[in-house]
């Protein structure tokens, strides 16, 4: 089977490319933009996703039957400050990918967000409205529009936090607070932004499940625990045997809901952040489990 990963080069890229390399049944082609991989060798092509004319030769080359795009602008803080950019690469980009799908008999594989969703109730299921409050959580709701109206055949993963051992020069959040803690420096844990952190290698483990076999649809694919940010850094703090009275919380919003009742009528300026995915329905079509937080820490500190 032939696999084309669009955006190899960043963390999930990173470790979903290492765990099919293992699988002698696949020959993967890669692509990255900006920041070539350590490994580079002719599987690698360099790809601006928005250079229709560079991904028709991608394609030519690898002639994939499944693609994984990965490749995005993900930080919301990046999006809000340049929308037009983020929607050029999220929803154009994704678009022309699809279309290409379709003309090559390739299955698409598109890696989406929780934050097509409000944030202000959490626990979201697959088959909740998306209502997002942010650019980014846009240009992903505008991207799966776009997958699920130009591919043939498509499987839209949305995820929660990922974390793990990060790239060289990069950082996600579990490793910040570690090495903040490693210093004996505090980390502030907002108690009032949820999520559903999931570690990178159940990810990667959870996608290869949808190169392998065709499984259509929207599926979740994050942690088993609902949980804020301060107790996210106090897990770490604990499984990593490191200094949790250097963890302090913080306040964003003056009341947290229950997990089943959304925030009426949040002030402007007060966005909600209570997001996390509820991974139920994915979990009984693609026959896996969620695991807990501390188990993923358990498995990264091994």
């Amino acid at each position: 089977m032939r696999i084309l990963i669009i955006g190899a080069s960043g963390f999930i890229g990173h470790y979903l490319l290492r765990r099919l390399r293992h699988e002698s049944d696949y020959e993967v082609t890669n692509t990255y933009n900006s920041r070539a991989p350590e490994d580079i060798d002719q599987s690698w092509h360099r790809l601006e996703i928005t250079d229709s004319q560079r991904l028709d030769q991608v394609f030519l080359q690898a002639r994939p039957d499944v693609v994984v795009l990965l490749a995005a602008i993900a930080d919301v803080g990046t999006a809000e400050r340049a929308p037009e950019r983020a929607t050029e690469v999220n929803v154009d980009g994704a678009a022309q990918v699809a279309r290409l799908c379709t003309q090559y008999h390739a299955r698409l594989v598109f890696l989406s967000s929780e934050y097509v969703f409000s944030g202000d109730r959490g626990n979201y299921q697959e088959d909740d409205a998306p209502k997002p409050n942010t650019h980014y959580g846009r240009t992903k709701w505008q991207a799966e529009l776009a997958v699920a109206r130009e591919a043939s055949q498509w499987s839209i993963v949305r995820t929660s936090v990922v974390y793990g051992w990060p790239l060289i020069g990069r950082q996600n959040l579990a490793a910040t607070i570690i090495e903040r803690l490693k210093n004996n420096e505090t980390y502030n844990g907002d108690t009032n932004t949820y999520r559903t952190p999931i570690y990178v290698e159940h990810l990667t483990e959870d996608i290869v499940r949808l190169v392998a076999d065709y499984h259509p649809g929207i599926h979740h694919l994050a942690g088993a625990d609902w949980i804020n940010m301060y107790q996210f850094a106090c897990a770490v703090a604990e499984v990593f045997e490191l200094d949790g009275s250097l963890v302090t919380p913080v306040h964003a919003f003056t009341d947290v809901p229950p997990k089943t009742e959304p925030l009426e009528k949040p002030e402007k300026d007060l966005r909600p952040d209570i997001l996390g995915l509820d991974c139920t329905q994915t979990s009984h079509r693609l026959g896996i489990r969620a695991f807990s937080v501390v188990t993923g820490l358990q498995e990264m500190l091994a």
